[in-house]
């Protein structure tokens, strides 16, 4: 799954994106704008707390559209598997620079959510090829993977950092 940055020119980067994910059967999440991602077909929307509810995401784009919603609580993680979504994103597990607030969860906290959520968990922020084992090491059976961002957009070479992020992920889910 992609999910794709709200920006300026986050429409014609969404369409991009669709067409080029079709031919590769990746989904496509676009962050926090729903009227985006209905716009460009992508396969769903990720939300934030302060984003449009899951459950008014779900009206508008239906039940076939993947809906993901960001939780930092246990509350916030019940109120969105009764809204609908699909999957939860939990974190800043550490400090990240791509959001202007800034605070971390931790893995403790990560994993406790995970275990009291009846939801698929994507750990998001501050993830990134020298932390990532640590993230999956106790893989509660809710965490289905990790978000990244700067792991891989603040790198030189994009494609190098996912390849390599990529391989380090295949490595911890196939031993």
């Amino acid at each position: 799954m992609f999910i794709i940055r709200q920006e300026s020119h986050a429409m014609q980067e969404a369409v991009s994106c669709v067409e080029v994910a079709k031919h590769s059967r990746i989904p496509i999440v676009i962050n926090d704008r729903v009227d985006i991602a209905m716009a460009c077909g992508a396969d769903g929307v990720h939300l934030g707390q302060s984003d449009l509810p899951a459950r008014q995401a779900r009206m508008l784009l239906g039940s076939d559209k993947i809906i993901g919603v960001s939780c930092q609580t246990l509350e916030q993680v019940q109120k969105a598997y009764e809204d609908g979504a699909d999957y939860v994103g939990s974190g800043a597990v550490f400090p990240t620079t791509t959001k202007k607030i800034n605070s971390a969860i931790g893995l403790e906290h990560l994993y406790a959510l995970c275990r009291g959520s009846p939801l698929p968990v994507v750990a998001i922020g501050g993830i990134n090829a020298s932390n990532v084992k640590e993230v999956l090491r106790e893989r509660p059976s809710t965490l289905h993977g990790v978000a990244v961002i700067s792991a891989l957009f603040d790198q030189p070479d994009v494609c190098k950092a996912t390849q390599e992020l990529a391989e380090i992920i295949s490595d911890v889910f196939n031993s």
